[in-house]
């Protein structure tokens, strides 16, 4: 994809922006200049990671959105309210961030928590692409970055931790964005996609079992979880430079390679 060469007065459209790698995102967004909309669920935690960009870079719009990104309603009013509070019709960046765990298994577990996760996860990053595509295609260039995770590339914890509706959404998001790639060569290619694949990163979200270091043989029992601030410098450094796949992590990494040289043994 092309470079995205200033974040300079570019307006980005951030959800999960209260805390973790969308608070970091926001964070170095605002420090390289950009106008930022972020979007939560969590109010407190969103006015204060707002109060915290606008104070670290007073010259630019922080805007704060309170809206649930699996209901497409209310998705639709975030744009609306994007457009109106930062008084333009376009924006340059995307970043489909949001995402909740739960619904580790689809045979055991209560169906409203699988739906919940699954919603939140892949519906949220599907009706924001939808909606922002317009004002995205109005900028002279695009970029569309949706967090997918390591959970996209191998739908387990380790033995005995099934991870069903996340990794389903996770996949979801993997092929999705995989396919914008051809989709918006062909009908917009001033607009691009990055998929980004973390692996266990330290934020607020819960950290894997035991069984994840003893995963595939303890593939990676040593590995050392990155910060949230260091997979945020990642992505970005991605969406600068051109890259459209961004595996962020010793475990991921490990895994990438794993399961693409021994698919078939993968869920041994």
């Amino acid at each position: 994809m092309a470079a995205f060469a200033t974040f300079q007065n570019r307006v980005a459209v951030l959800t999960g922006g209260a805390a973790g790698i969308g608070l970091e995102l926001m964070l170095q967004l605002v420090s390289r200049g950009a106008h930022v909309a972020a979007c939560d669920v969590d109010r407190k935690s969103l006015e204060a990671a707002v109060r915290r960009a606008r104070k670290l870079n007073p010259d630019v719009s922080v805007t704060a959105h309170l809206h649930d990104v699996s209901e497409e309603n209310s998705v639709a009013r975030l744009v609306k309210e994007v457009a109106r509070e930062h008084g333009t019709d376009a924006i340059h960046l995307l970043f489909n961030n949001a995402g909740v765990v739960g619904g580790g298994s689809f045979v055991a577990g209560p169906r409203d928590e699988w739906e919940r996760t699954f919603a939140v996860s892949w519906f949220g990053t599907y009706y924001c692409t939808r909606a922002f595509l317009p004002m995205l295609i109005a900028a002279e260039q695009g970029v569309i970055v949706n967090t997918s995770s390591v959970n996209g590339l191998w739908a387990s914890l380790g033995a005995g931790s099934p991870h069903t509706a996340y990794s389903s959404a996770k996949f979801a998001i993997r092929g999705f964005t995989e396919s914008l790639l051809v989709d918006l060569r062909t009908h917009a290619p001033h607009v691009s996609a990055v998929l980004v694949m973390p692996g266990h990163v330290r934020t607020k979200m819960p950290a894997p079992p035991r069984s994840w270091r003893r995963a595939l043989n303890s593939l990676f029992a040593n590995y050392q979880p990155l910060s949230a601030k260091e997979a945020a410098e990642a992505i970005l450094g991605a969406v600068s430079t051109g890259d459209w796949r961004v595996v962020i992590g010793q475990d991921a990494e490990a895994i990438d390679a794993r399961v693409r040289a021994e698919p078939q043994s993968a869920y041994d």
